[in-house]
């Protein structure tokens, strides 16, 4: 309910008694619209409560009166993003055409600003875009017309248009300027001549979700967003699949099964570098369809005491808000290695990690752990024993059965000569004990080798490239030799150990 202001009224002494005896305000008729006349009868009101009806009477019949483009002016200058300006004869009958705009509304409605005119034919609304831009809805069920300069342009229904000043809208042959106030003196009346529904407070407990939901996303890899990789993008790890599906994936996708089992929620992947513990682990959330959380140990730690703990436990809360989860930590060892040294505060965080895990086990939260080491050796005991991290998967090496399911998925979707010797080049992986990501490096820098070699890259440089040039390219056997050579070349020319080394 809104309560009328309480203000002075004094018009140079011309006053004029009624039946009822009160003195009343004159309020002259304005022909043309004058706002300063306006603004001046307004601000030397005065009256009691017996006589604040009438005269707010008047002062609505003399706003009235002003032409709409005016009115409509006043608020457009004054409304910010998040505002909607519904302007009509009825609110209730713009209510559909409000619905159907919702797909063209860029930003969260958080104030509702009805100016009803009787003499508008249809009904329009306009919100302002974060970049203070102004958006036109049509919510008519006809189409509408915007006209700029000598050019028009058709608004369908519940769709939308930038407008700029001194546009003309126009629906059923009534024309609406889109005029600039210069003044914001009118902006004093606007509850007079419009209706105001203000859902900040509302929506602020709304905007607060979504917001953390956002920055949550900076940590989180949503399966919805990633790359749907899924187990039949995974090469030379059937047993470890198979593993995997039964301790995991079909827990998690048919629970109901499985509320006789004491299931595991804490598993370790452990194997030489590059053998796709990552990658596995994507392929297993893409396949249970679950929130995915990948990150790196070495992440989560701080040089200021006690942070790291709060980083873990500000991990587990978020995996609890959007569970089923699953968390993948590679380099499991960073912050799981044994305690008893000197690093207390290592310690505290391992102890922190047991902590977290006993209660997600004892809550019966539906959140999956999988820790992924090159040295599971360094892992303390307490980590690894029954009850936290109690499943150990070895991710192995592949075979030659294995390079080649691997092989088949990096070249999948790249152009391969049909003569390609894939055996040959297949045990020349075997021989050189490649692993999956060595795989892919060799698979990629064949295409690129390749693409030299038919002067691909110059075309780009030039400028000069054709689709006929994409499709007549192939990788060919010469390609795979001299990117195999140049991997040799490169593992012997550094001190580390080869990618596929097992410690």
């Amino acid at each position: 309910m809104r309560i009328n202001p309480i203000i002075n009224f004094n018009v140079n002494k011309q006053t004029y008694t009624n039946n009822n005896t009160h003195t009343q305000p004159i309020i002259q008729k304005h022909d043309n619209f004058n706002l300063n006349s306006l603004n001046s009868t307004y601000n030397q009101i005065s009256f009691q409560a017996n006589i604040a009806d009438e005269a707010n009477k008047y002062i609505a019949e003399t706003l009235a009166k002003i032409p709409l483009k005016h009115r409509l002016g006043a608020l457009l200058d004054a409304f910010a993003p998040g505002d909607l300006i519904v302007l009509g004869k009825n609110f209730e009958k713009a209510k559909e055409g409000l619905f159907n705009a919702i797909p063209y509304m860029e930003n969260p409605i958080k104030k509702v600003i009805f100016m009803p005119d009787q003499k508008f034919k249809g009904y329009v609304g306009f919100m302002r875009d974060w970049d203070w831009g102004i958006q036109a809805f049509n919510l008519n069920k006809f189409d509408m017309t915007l006209a700029r300069d000598e050019k028009r342009y058709i608004i369908e229904p519940g769709k939308a248009i930038n407008i700029l000043d001194n546009d003309i809208i126009e629906t059923q042959g009534y024309l609406l300027d889109i005029k600039p106030q210069e003044s914001d003196s009118l902006l004093q009346f606007a509850n007079d001549f419009s209706q105001t529904h203000n859902f900040s407070i509302d929506l602020s407990n709304e905007i607060e979700k979504v917001n953390t939901k956002i920055l949550n996303k900076m940590f989180t890899e949503s399966t919805e967003n990633n790359t749907k990789i899924t187990f039949k993008d995974v090469g030379g790890q059937d047993k470890l699949i198979e593993e995997l599906k039964k301790s995991i994936l079909y827990p998690l996708k048919f629970p109901e099964a499985y509320s006789t089992f004491d299931v595991n929620k804490g598993f370790i992947l452990y194997g030489p570098p590059g053998t796709g513990k990552t990658h596995i682990a994507r392929a297993l959330a893409n396949e249970a369809n679950v929130n995915f959380v990948s990150l790196n140990g070495s992440e989560m730690e701080s040089k200021w005491v006690g942070e790291s703990e709060e980083n873990w436990r500000n991990l587990f809360n978020s995996a609890k808000e959007k569970q089923p989860t699953i968390i993948f930590v590679d380099e499991m060892d960073s912050v799981a290695k044994s305690r008893g040294g000197k690093d207390v505060h290592g310690d505290k965080v391992v102890n922190q990690i047991l902590t977290l895990m006993t209660d997600i086990d004892n809550n019966k939260d539906n959140i999956i752990v999988i820790g992924a080491t090159n040295n599971f050796e360094a892992l303390d005991k307490a980590i690894i024993r029954s009850g936290r991290f109690s499943k150990h998967l070895e991710v192995k090496m592949p075979d030659k059965e294995g390079l080649s399911k691997i092989f088949d998925i990096h070249t999948r979707k790249k152009p391969i000569d049909r003569n390609l010797n894939k055996d040959k080049i297949i045990q020349k992986l075997s021989d050189l004990k490649c692993s999956g990501a060595d795989v892919k490096y060799i698979v990629n820098e064949a295409h690129s080798i390749g693409y030299d070699r038919m002067g691909i890259y110059e075309k780009m440089e030039n400028e000069t490239l054709t689709s006929k040039d994409l499709r007549s390219f192939y990788i060919t056997n010469e390609d795979f030799d001299k990117a195999i050579e140049k991997f040799v070349e490169t593992r012997n020319s550094t001190d580390r150990k080869p990618i596929g080394f097992n410690r």
